[in-house]
């Protein structure tokens, strides 16, 4: 009796523990149940209304900077340098004197010339005094035509040689005048390549030194043919209206500090550069302080002019597809999420000019971009208009 009676307990305590356990089981998957079958709630996001406005077309171009004039300094006679007269690295005038070449062959070959010319006019003379009685002569059959065709070819004769004597006289006084190397142009000067007691000659390929003027200051910058051809276009058919101010283009340095003076454009090329498939536009920008040097790297903002009833969104509306392609999420009337592929055409101040199907009025979405997706619902907030932040691309 002992067994039997604990034999019944133990039945009735398993079988108390299986119905616990079914019932546990069937709250949870009751539980589980409701669960699956509940929406989430919409999601709340921030939104700002699309307008349309008239926004600067501004092309953003890189380049370098080029003096707007440079001279090298080069012989036209040869000789030993005497002295050199400049100090390296500063300014220069035109017309100041920058080197000395040793004169004294040409001071020789300018009085050799001299003395030419003297033997050539006093032979000139003496044809012309022959010439002069000879014409008297031959009005009255006093001399024979011969003797007076011949005086009259003698003093022709004279006077091209004393033109030719004066002629080498010049030529001497010139070559003297080389021996001193003048600045052809004010600007600074380079480091002389070229020590007192070296021989030059003329049409030598190595210069003398460089002078480059450097205020103003070229900027040849390089717009893409597509660029080009869509401003061209655009100012044609009316949709841009063209910039017709002086200085419309900013100067940015290779650090991103912009200069403090504006550019003004001067022209575009009108061929193409085949090594870079780019077309080179050139401004001129004031340079007093000489900050800019040739061949400075620099970014420059052209103001081009500006866009009629452009549509504009914040950047920060804007999300970036792995396949190149931009998106935009906007809220639809009935508070659920649209998508949109845009084309960016331009962009500023923390903005973007786009083509896509969106229109003014448009209510786009500006956060919780990465946890909503199209027909998502959502919660519209009051607009925000902080869009100093930019969207990941999505992964």
């Amino acid at each position: 009796m002992h067994i039997s009676a604990r034999k019944q307990f133990y039945t009735l305590l398993m079988g108390l523990l299986t119905i616990t356990g079914l019932t546990a089981c069937g709250d949870n998957k009751q539980n589980n149940s409701m669960g699956d079958n509940s929406a989430p709630p919409p999601m709340p996001v921030d939104f700002e209304t699309v307008k349309t406005e008239s926004v600067p077309v501004v092309s953003n171009l890189t380049g370098r900077t080029v003096a707007v004039r440079t001279a090298e300094v080069r012989p036209q006679v040869s000789g030993v340098i005497l002295r050199r007269l400049f100090k390296e690295g500063t300014t220069v005038q035109e017309g100041q004197q920058l080197y000395q070449i040793d004169p004294a062959m040409y001071e020789a070959q300018l009085a050799s010339a001299k003395a030419n010319l003297a033997q050539a006019q006093a032979q000139e003379n003496s044809a012309r005094m022959r010439y002069n009685r000879y014409s008297q002569l031959i009005t009255t059959n006093a001399i024979s035509k011969q003797d007076y065709d011949d005086a009259e070819a003698n003093y022709n004769s004279a006077k091209a040689g004393s033109l030719a004597a004066a002629s080498a006289v010049k030529t001497a006084e010139i070559n003297l005048a080389y021996t001193k190397v003048y600045a052809p142009i004010t600007g600074v000067i380079s480091r002389s390549n070229i020590t007192e007691g070296a021989l030059v000659t003329t049409g030598q390929l190595q210069a003398l030194a460089t002078i480059q003027q450097l205020d103003p200051m070229y900027l040849d910058l390089g717009q893409s043919v597509n660029d080009h051809i869509f401003l061209k276009k655009n100012i044609k058919n009316g949709t841009f209206n063209p910039n017709t101010e002086d200085n419309q283009v900013k100067v940015f340095l290779e650090n991103g500090e912009a200069y403090e003076h504006k550019a003004k454009l001067e022209f575009s090329e009108v061929t193409v550069d085949e090594s870079t498939g780019m077309v080179n536009v050139r401004a001129i920008v004031p340079n007093p302080d000489q900050i800019l040097l040739p061949g400075m790297y620099v970014r420059a903002e052209i103001n081009e002019g500006s866009q009629q009833n452009a549509t504009v969104i914040p950047q920060i509306a804007v999300m970036r597809q792995t396949n190149g392609t931009s998106i935009i999420y906007t809220i639809s009337p009935e508070n659920t999420v649209q998508q949109h592929v845009i084309t960016i055409t331009s962009e500023f101040d923390n903005k973007y000019v786009v083509k896509s199907d969106v229109k003014a009025g448009d209510r786009v979405i500006t956060s919780n971009l990465q946890k909503i997706g199209p027909q998502s619902p959502v919660t519209p907030l009051e607009t925000k208009t902080d869009t100093t932040q930019s969207n990941t691309d999505l992964k």
